[in-house]
Formats: C-alpha cells, structure tokens, sequence
C-alpha cells in the first residue's frame, strides 16, 4: 500500500485517558494528541473514566471497529485489555494494518483469566510496538517475533518556567541551608526499592548532611514508614502525594533524583518516565540499571545506572556528588540537553508515524 503521498488514516483506541490521571493516561494523551496533523488524519475513541465502565466501552468498541475498520489504514490499539478488537476487526477489514502498544504489566498481569483472554486474542497483530526493551523481551516471552521498540516521550516545557528558590524550599522542609537534597517519586511498591533504600544505604549516610524526600503512596508505605522508625532515619521525609505545583518544586530545587528499583518476579518498570522528568528539571538522576529503566537512562548521557541492591556503588555516587556539586551541576545540564534531544514527544511522535508509513509500505 502506497502512503508516502498522501495522509495516514488513523483509529486510535485507547481505555487509559484524561481526566483520569496517571502514566498511562499521560502517555496516550501525548502520543496521541503530538502526531502531526498534516501527516496523519486521526480519530480518537478513549475511555477517560474509571476502569469499571470497560463493562460498556469494549462492547461499543468491539462494534465500532466491526462497522468501521476498513475505512482506515491503521488502527491503533492502546494495550493489551483491548487486545481481542484485532481479532473482530480483522473478520471485517483485512486490509487494514492493526498495531498494538505493549507497555509491560499489561501481559505480565497473572490473573489466569486475563491470561487466558491474552491466549486467545493476543496475537496475529502486524506489530507490536514496545516501550522498552526490557517489554519486548517479556513480549518474545510469549513467542511473538514481529515487534519494534520505541520509548514514550517526555513533556520538554514541563519545567519551563519553573526556577530554583533553594532557600524556601530548605525553610518549607526545615533543611539545612548546605544539605544534599534527594528525593524519590512514583508509587511505593516493592519493586520501586524505597524500602530497600532506607534499610541498607540511608543508614550508611546519616553522619552527612544528605536528606531524602519520598513523594508517593502504595502496598509499601505502611513497610517504609516502620523501616524509617526502625533505623531512626530523622533526615528522611515520607511526603504521600503531592501537588502539581509541589512536586515541581521538590524535582526542581533537588540535587539527586533516586531510582532504587530491584527485581520483583511479575512486576516490572516498563520504562522510567519520572527518571527522564527528573533529568529535565536538572537533578542528577542514580538509577537501577534494570528493565525499562536502562531505555529511559543512558549511563553518562542523562545520569547514572548502578548495579540494583548494590549498596556500595549507591553510597560511592552519592558521596562523591556530595563532594563535588559544582562539577555535577555542569553534568546535570548536559543531561538535561540530552533528554530533551533524544526524548521530546515531538521526536517520538515522529517515529511513529515513520514507522506506521513503513508497515503500510511493507503491506
């Protein structure tokens, strides 16, 4: 099928949208909204409620797809719960090329039903396109061959306007005026390493003047809060969840971006996108080089990947960004440079569509 000439047709669904709020959320809404509207002709059917209503959007879906699937000449499916509209769409529309996002946890999940649905209507898609790495090999896991990797992209203007006010932020959180500032953000689960991070590295800092704020709720909070009594961590602050507004401060005003994750069977960090926010507020992000973070970090181009639950290296790199700060702030902007050349969604967008004109040129 001949495209380079004329404007890609474009069925985009997708069950993880705004209003609602999350990664995923986020994802589709940039990606989907960032392609370029002279290239691509689009039309986008989107859940945007909660998950519950699934009861009434894949039916609607399902028929929708059925009715108008050959008019277009790709059709995009969000994630893997939306996976069996291929196999109704194809009986009516064999021309039409269908591509499914993989994000992870979405063909990791081990409810045996939702494997069984995966066994029956996850596959036959004509790509399968993978946020990281790390999915694409949990994908081909699953014997699936014909996929392609392109990472999510990233907000470039988030911090824009945003500029550091170190001294009310330190009098906000009752810092010392020369301490290190580290902070974690995401949803506290095991596989996230906080837990791990407080028990085995923190203790080993508490003669410097380094503290660390952990925005975030989840399973673990419970666990982290009784670890941070247990070991007496008084430079550590659990902040739950925070305001936009606040949590732009925290990435902004702080000098280490922490990202302590460890291998948990079943639960995977599909990619890093907080990393790559950190990177562009200008924090010095130390990182798990594990799973889908080692798409997001690049090892001495936008931060550092350390061995996960290596205690040494941990507290070898934040020694030695305590000691030498003026050095990394001359690093923290190279990186920043990086992720915003490597990483905007007007880039990966463009991927994309690149991409989508291949498949219908290999049709």
């Amino acid at each position: 099928m001949k495209i380079k000439n004329k404007k890609l047709s474009l069925l985009c669904i997708t069950r993880k949208y705004p209003p609602q709020v999350g990664g995923m959320e986020n994802f589709s809404y940039n990606l989907l909204n960032g392609f370029d509207e002279e290239q691509v002709d689009k039309k986008i059917i989107a859940l945007g409620k909660k998950q519950f209503h699934l009861v009434w959007f894949l039916p609607y879906c399902l028929l929708y797809v059925m009715l108008n699937a050959h008019k277009y000449d790709i059709v995009f499916i969000g994630d893997g719960v939306l996976c069996s509209l291929r196999f109704f769409g194809k009986l009516f529309a064999r021309n039409t090329v269908f591509v499914i996002s993989v994000l992870g946890l979405d063909i990791t999940f081990k409810n045996p039903v939702y494997q069984l649905y995966l066994k029956l209507f996850y596959k036959d898609f004509d790509d399968y396109i993978c946020i990281s790495k790390e999915t694409e090999k949990a994908l081909k896991a699953r014997g699936i061959k014909s996929s392609t990797v392109i990472t999510p992209g990233v907000d470039t203007k988030k911090f824009k306007n945003n500029y550091r006010d170190i001294s009310s932020f330190r009098k906000k959180y009752g810092l010392d005026r020369d301490s290190l500032i580290m902070i974690t953000v995401g949803r506290l689960v095991k596989r996230k390493g906080v837990q791990w991070f407080l028990q085995n590295v923190m203790p080993k800092l508490k003669d410097k003047n380094i503290v660390y704020l952990v925005v975030g709720s989840g399973d673990d909070s419970q666990l982290i809060k009784e670890t941070k009594e247990k070991y007496q961590l008084n430079k550590v602050q659990l902040l739950g969840r925070v305001s936009d507004e606040e949590l732009k401060a925290l990435y902004t005003n702080a000098d280490i971006f922490v990202m302590p994750n460890i291998r948990i069977n079943n639960d995977m960090e599909g990619f890093g996108i907080v990393a790559l926010e950190a990177s562009l507020s200008k924090s010095i992000v130390i990182a798990s080089g594990i799973e889908g973070i080692k798409d997001a970090i690049i090892d001495g181009k936008n931060g550092y990947l350390l061995k996960s639950q290596n205690e040494e290296e941990y507290i070898a790199k934040i020694l030695d960004i305590y000691q030498n700060r003026t050095e990394y702030n001359i690093y923290a902007e190279e990186f920043c440079r990086f992720t915003k050349d490597n990483y905007s969604w007007e880039k990966i967008c463009e991927l994309y569509i690149t991409h989508f004109k291949e498949l219908l040129e290999r049709d």
